[in-house]
């Protein structure tokens, strides 16, 4: 680059800086991110049933929408559903949508249910660690094994920071993270969680998951930590 060229480049991003400010000039040039929410089931795949008129598909995808309506006005934050109606979606279809949407994270929803009527709270789960080796050393397979550490690195990172924030909901209630051979979150190439949202078959946790403010509160702890996890990353 000759110095007339770099003079009016210099020149140009100071009017840029003094017209709309430093952070104006950041935002412009920061990258954005795109995070993909799933939530489970839909269609004739319902799940798990609250009461007579609700399932699981119902809430989660209640859920999924708030968490678009918060993170939506982010401008350094794009936020694509794997479903925004009640339709079914086979699991090879979500993870292909979040592969074509280049989706930085992925995360699913879901409700659990079983082990008795007093299991209560949520868990956090992410890719099982025997998934991200491969038995040939080639020079494509090291490179391989390099991208599956640091997505399940980064999957184990915004977990915690989920679990955190969803023990301000569900208070003492947290089950842990674990990892897991979950059929969504295999081979699929991004940082990726699936949340159980409490349990169907606890009195507290159903009730507590068929009020819209306890919606509304998951989805702004997700919300949060997703936000907390992109800043951590150095662009928010």
């Amino acid at each position: 680059m000759n110095r007339e060229k770099l003079l009016l480049l210099w020149t140009g991003l100071v009017i840029f800086i003094g017209l709309f400010g430093m952070g104006s000039f950041f935002s412009a040039w920061a990258a954005e991110y795109c995070v993909m929410i799933d939530p489970g089931h839909g269609g004739q795949e319902q799940g798990i049933e609250l009461s007579r008129s609700v399932t699981e598909a119902a809430v989660v995808l209640s859920i999924g929408k708030r968490i678009e309506e918060i993170l939506s006005p982010k401008k350094a934050i794009k936020v694509v559903l794997t479903r925004s109606d009640d339709r079914s979606v086979a699991v090879k279809d979500r993870k292909k949508a979040a592969q074509s949407a280049k989706a930085d994270l992925y995360v699913s929803l879901h409700v659990n249910a079983g082990f008795g009527t007093k299991s209560l709270g949520y868990e956090v789960y992410f890719r099982g660690f025997d998934s991200t080796k491969s038995e040939k050393h080639t020079s494509k397979n090291v490179v391989n094994d390099m991208i599956e550490t640091r997505c399940l690195n980064d999957s184990i990172r915004f977990s915690n920071i989920v679990q955190r924030e969803l023990s301000k909901v569900f208070v003492r209630q947290g089950r842990g993270l674990r990892g897991a051979p979950v059929a969504v979150l295999q081979d699929i190439e991004m940082p990726a969680v699936l949340i159980e949202l409490g349990f169907a078959t606890n009195v507290k946790n159903r009730t507590m998951l068929l009020e819209k403010d306890t919606q509304k509160n998951i989805a702004k702890a997700i919300s949060k930590s997703i936000e907390e996890y992109f800043s951590s990353a150095g662009s928010l």
